[in-house]
């Protein structure tokens, strides 16, 4: 049977290579589409009571893992010049495609009892617009007689001041949110510069996007660093350059197959599948080299 089969391979050897490198080729094309997956796996299955509980609080109280949070320290921050600059970057975060909603100092609101309908009403405590000292003095009296806003907003002991930034959950599970984070986090360090201050970022969406680029990149860095060393072993051993990238061929092709079925079949590369391709060259190799 092998012997028919080599025979056969021998004497069709050249339709056979075409129909590989054309297949080789639809793979190629299919694995440029593969992309990152911007999404936590799952650790537990669906069917898990505290998964079942987890979703129900989700559909209860909302997203979770969409909140980008800007930390700042200084006693200072009621200062016209650097409230105002505060200000400023809200706005201009606020105008960042992708970021849906911000709370922070000054977008802070109160509750006041409107006498005709006796409802509460949401009003602004600082306005919308550049203040002047006497005005952010006047406003901050108001926004720290709060107590709603203490811990959350501000720490007295720390004089620590926060800012949350939404972000956009079909943003979130993009490769679009790179370009929101890498924007929320110039703007904010921008900012921290021009008023010499500390900025700290911290969320998931930072988290998040930090580790889908870590994982492309070392993706990239593993791939290439196994076929540089696997092609330096097989030039060690065989001493033939043509024989070295003969077995490189075949050990590519097999990457290449790989990434276009990962994407055929409807998958992302995740931290456990962004394995595969290094894999793929280490445990090619020994095959190339036996052959």
């Amino acid at each position: 049977m092998w012997q028919l089969l080599g025979q056969f391979i021998l004497k069709y050897r050249l339709f056979l290579l075409l129909i590989l490198l054309a297949l080789t080729s639809f793979m190629a094309y299919h694995a440029s589409k593969v992309e990152l997956s911007y999404e936590f796996a799952r650790a537990i299955p669906t069917d898990h009571p505290k998964y079942k509980t987890y979703q129900e609080f989700r559909k209860k109280f909302g997203e979770d893992g969409n909140l980008l949070v800007i930390g700042v320290q200084t006693n200072e921050l009621f200062q016209e010049k650097t409230f105002n600059s505060y200000d400023s970057l809200q706005k201009t975060l606020k105008g960042i495609n992708g970021v849906e909603d911000i709370i922070s100092v000054p977008s802070a609101v109160n509750l006041v009892k409107d006498s005709m309908t006796e409802k509460l009403m949401a009003q602004p405590i600082f306005r919308d617009t550049s203040l002047s000292q006497r005005e952010i003095d006047s406003s901050k009296n108001i926004f720290l007689s709060l107590p709603f806003y203490k811990t959350i907003l501000y720490n007295p002991e720390m004089n620590a001041w926060l800012m949350g930034v939404r972000i956009n959950k079909n943003v979130m599970n993009s490769k679009k949110r790179i370009d929101v984070v890498e924007s929320i986090t110039s703007q904010a360090n921008n900012f921290g510069k021009n008023n010499g201050l500390q900025i700290y970022l911290s969320g998931l969406p930072l988290i998040r996007t930090e580790m889908a680029t870590r994982i492309a990149n070392e993706m990239k860095w593993f791939l290439v660093a196994s076929v540089i060393l696997s092609a330096f072993i097989l030039l060690l051993f065989f001493r033939s350059v043509g024989t070295m990238l003969l077995s490189l061929a075949v050990v590519i092709t097999g990457v290449v197959w790989s990434l276009g079925t990962i994407h055929l079949l409807g998958y992302k590369i995740t931290l456990l599948t962004a394995l595969i391709p290094p894999l793929i060259v280490v445990i090619g190799i020994p095959t190339a080299f036996i052959s």
